[in-house]
């Protein structure tokens, strides 16, 4: 774990500012000194920060972009070896960074908390930046009056908040770096299934980091494309729903231990969709090249094939009964004649049992 034993030696906080409506920039506020909190309050901090990044479902490792000059890690790295009047402004330029960073009008602004210590064993030198929004509550005086507090911040319910932390084992010179450093991240926005969905403007314009790419992210990114391509697809539902069965056992039933657009597209797909279809998945950043086949951010998908219609039906197998038992037939006219769009479905066994 590497937060275990966190200490904090230093702590800044700054605040960043929504942009105007016209998208101009709103300078920070800047803090201008290192706090010194209560043991008790020093303790609530570090459970919030260690809870957070040692969550494993919010937080996760990240890629360090190649270094450019003013990058936040150079800032990490000044940070560790200057002194009080040094971190301070050295803190600023995370505001200044982060401001920049928030170029969408919709991004709120915050507190940003800059700190820095240790954790881990053996233990690693750590530089914290937290994005951190506000909120309003009550609080109850001994008299049991009441107060309105508008500008409360890393509370236990507050879920607005964003961690990017670098820890420094101390093994490599600066002129190496990034050797020597891992980057984390924590965003309330991502989730296991979703590592995406962290806001891209706090750990790459922000942090300059990258998300790591391992084979069950390709794999769901091959699987997402391909789903989005079919869709798109100006063929019929039938044939549609053909290509996706394809997609379904390519990923399910073929033993196959790597994807490959090529081999997909020859196998399941048209001959005049192959161009579209490898240009359209390259465009979505999946490489032409083979890559190992993991399907385990994508098992929720795969046990069921679902089809939908209007008014809540809906038919669901799993992928290789659907191959095998069902089949889907685009109806355009009636027995009439007369031009309808409806779907046939035949299922190649009996009803086993109904509600």
């Amino acid at each position: 774990m590497f937060f275990e034993n966190l200490t904090v030696d230093r702590l800044i906080i700054h605040e960043v500012h929504r942009r105007l409506d016209d998208r101009q920039i709103v300078p920070p506020t800047y803090g201008n000194q290192i706090l010194s909190l209560s043991a008790e309050a020093m303790d609530f901090f570090r459970e919030r920060v260690v809870a957070a990044l040692g969550s494993n479902s919010q937080s996760m490792q990240m890629a360090i972009s190649p270094l450019v000059a003013g990058c936040a890690l150079e800032i990490a790295a000044d940070l560790l070896v200057a002194d009080d009047a040094n971190f301070i402004a050295l803190s600023c330029r995370y505001a200044d960074k982060l401001t920049s960073a928030q170029s969408a009008r919709n991004i709120p602004g915050g507190v940003v908390v800059v700190f820095t210590g240790s954790a881990g064993n053996p233990a690693r030198r750590v530089v914290g930046v937290i994005k951190a929004e506000t909120h309003s509550g009550f609080r109850h005086t001994q008299t049991l009056q009441v107060q309105y507090l508008k500008d409360l911040f890393l509370g236990p319910q507050t879920k607005l908040f964003k961690i990017g932390a670098f820890l420094y084992d101390g093994s490599a010179p600066r002129s190496t770096m990034p050797a020597g450093w891992q980057a984390v991240i924590y965003d309330k926005q991502m989730s296991p299934k979703n590592r995406e969905g962290a806001a891209n403007y706090f750990y790459e314009s922000f942090l300059g980091c990258a998300i790591p790419v391992n084979s069950a992210q390709l794999t769901r990114r091959f699987f997402e494309g391909t789903r989005e391509f079919i869709n798109a697809t100006d063929v019929s539902d039938e044939r549609k729903a053909d290509l996706l069965t394809g997609l379904y056992t390519y990923l399910k039933v073929d033993q196959s231990p790597t994807l490959e657009l090529a081999t997909f597209s020859s196998h399941y797909l048209d001959a005049d969709m192959k161009d579209d279809y490898e240009t359209f998945m390259l465009a979505k950043s999946f490489p032409s090249n083979a890559v190992a086949k993991d399907t385990s951010d994508i098992q929720g998908y795969l046990k069921k094939r679902r089809l939908k219609f209007s008014r809540d039906i809906q038919l669901s197998a799993p992928p290789d009964a659907f191959a095998e038992l069902i089949e889907v037939r685009s109806i355009n006219v009636d027995a009439s004649g007369v031009g309808q769009t409806w779907t046939q479905i035949t299922i190649r066994d009996r009803v086993r049992d109904q509600e």
